[in-house]
Formats: C-alpha cells, structure tokens, sequence
C-alpha cells in the first residue's frame, strides 16, 4: 500500500470535492506541485490551499506498456506526461488519447484513482 503524506491527502480532499486546488506560498506566492510540508522556494511553512487554473501545457510524454501494479495492467497502454500548469509547477499527469502530442494545451482536472487518492488528468 502507498503511504501517503496528510499535504497530499488535501489534494485529494478537493478532488473529492471537484476542485483543482494547489498550495500556494503565503510569503513569497510560490505555487507548488506536489504537495509539500514547506514552501520549495522560500520554505516558509505558511501555506494555502487555493483553486488553480486548469491550463496547462503539456512538455513532454510516455507510453507505458509494460506496468508491475496490477490496478495500472488493465489501462495499458498509458499515456503519461509532464504538464507545465499556468500557476507555474511541473505536474505529472495521465495524459487522454485525444491529446495530440507534446507539446501541447491540455487542460488539467484531478480525479480520485481506485484507491481513492487524487491523480491529475491532462485533456
């Protein structure tokens, strides 16, 4: 079972919730990706969870054809990619198939996986 940290679990509150919500930094405005503890660009531990725009381009990408996990098997092939997000972090996201390829715009949603936890989809 993947452990995952009490940041990253409000992630997945909001996805819950239907909302792309990231931290932002309350002392520099830092926007970060994934979910930390402190701030990545000052360290501050002032932190709040605010909506994102869902813009978004995607940089680069792969094709997953062979996977160890069981739940990721049965989706093969999988795209997956870095997406630039406009608020500024670099996101990994499960790329859809009517997504031409990188680079291009997509737009980001977050949606809970199998076992309940957010993973952000680029359309």
């Amino acid at each position: 079972m993947q452990q995952h940290s009490r940041a990253a679990l409000r992630l997945t509150a909001a996805a819950a919730a239907g909302r792309f919500e990231l931290q932002q930094c309350k002392k520099c405005g830092a926007v970060q990706y994934p979910p930390r503890d402190a701030c990545v660009r000052c360290l501050s531990v002032e932190l709040e969870w605010t909506l994102q725009p869902a813009a978004g381009r995607l940089i680069s990408e792969t094709t997953l054809h062979h996977s160890h996990l069981p739940k990721t098997r049965t989706r093969l092939p999988l795209r997956i990619g870095l997406v630039q997000l406009q608020s500024g972090p670099v996101a990994v996201a499960f790329v859809g198939n009517s997504v031409p390829a990188a680079p291009a715009d997509v737009q980001i949603t977050v949606k809970l996986d199998d076992e309940g936890y957010a993973v952000l989809v680029a359309q």
